[in-house]
């Protein structure tokens, strides 16, 4: 998965990057099993093309981290309403 962003990248200013991410959805747990979180990790940041990740400072990477979790509530909240809005018409339609 993956998002554009705008990030401030110094001396060039603020610069639009795409940033990569593989996700995992938590569990809540069960009596036997302890609960999981959910969890982003970012496998690659790109400006232009070039893979800046390694230059980022990790205060970057959890901001950015922060910003995938946050594209995936929006993700989840807009299938939600796709999901609704088809269910109100096939009601309508029968």
């Amino acid at each position: 998965m993956s998002f554009d962003t705008t990030i401030d990248l110094g001396e060039i200013g603020e610069q639009d990057i795409t940033v990569a991410f593989d996700y995992t959805r938590g569990w809540p747990g069960s009596f036997n099993e302890p609960p999981e979180p959910e969890e982003v990790s970012i496998t690659s940041v790109q400006f232009r093309g070039i893979e800046i990740k390694p230059d980022l400072c990790r205060e970057k990477i959890t901001e950015l981290e922060q910003e995938a979790f946050e594209h995936m509530a929006s993700e989840r909240r807009q299938c939600d309403e796709d999901r609704a809005e088809r269910l109100h018409d096939l009601r309508e339609a029968a």
